[in-house]
């Protein structure tokens, strides 16, 4: 007599569920490494808000051209852009966070003041805030809008540290009145973004280009 045991199926990897929506660490450490770079290149000259603004312009530039190729949309909510997934199952955009990725699962990261594109998201208060980058008035499809603000939203929510950036794609539950997101429904956490040994922190773009001509003796 032949006695099945039943083994308990292990719950997805977050690199499996990153897949379940068609993306993947490498496509993510692709989109937000050339903002990350330009960042860790300004000097002390720049201000303050200078490389948080190279971090969420680039990343959204890089991530939106490496999705809509796949079928992504670019589509914006109240001035928030958001890149809406084929199947229409989930939307994300970028958000600067604290204590972003800790491997104690227990300790959840917090954003910084997100606006009313992201409130509205998730209790449909239509309370409004200052949308903290004015957006020219664009041409949209309506349904394309529609599809948008019914599918989840998702953060793809970053902190720079000395190294490189902690990074996770997190679903948001709980928005205070001060506009931080401190409670997650759901969250997935990715691998660090190391930028060491990635030379282009040592590009400057301004620099004068000096050609050196090597012949063989």
């Amino acid at each position: 007599m032949t006695v099945a045991t039943l083994v308990p199926l292990s719950p997805p990897s977050d690199e499996q569920r990153l897949a379940q929506f068609g993306l993947s660490t490498e496509l993510i450490h692709m989109g937000m490494r050339p903002g990350l770079t330009r960042a860790a290149n300004r000097t002390s000259l720049a201000l303050r808000s200078t490389p948080g603004t190279d971090i969420y312009h680039d990343g959204m530039e890089q991530l939106n051209r490496l999705l809509v190729e796949r079928g992504w949309d670019l589509v914006y909510i109240d001035h928030q852009p958001r890149l809406l997934h084929p199947d229409r199952i989930m939307a994300f955009t970028i958000a600067s966070g604290v204590d972003v990725a800790n491997p104690d699962r227990r300790k959840q990261p917090y954003t910084r003041r997100k606006g009313d594109a992201t409130r509205s998201s998730l209790d449909q208060s239509g309370n409004k805030t200052a949308s903290l980058f004015e957006v020219p008035d664009i041409v949209q499809e309506k349904k394309l809008v529609a599809a948008t603000e019914a599918a989840p939203l998702w953060l793809l929510i970053h902190e720079r540290t000395e190294r490189g950036m902690n990074l996770e794609l997190s679903r948001p539950a709980v928005m205070t009145e001060s506009g931080r997101i401190t409670d997650w429904s759901d969250r997935i956490l990715i691998k660090f973004l190391d930028l060491d040994g990635d030379l282009t922190v040592f590009d400057h773009s301004d620099d004068g280009d000096i050609d050196v001509n090597v012949e063989p003796l």
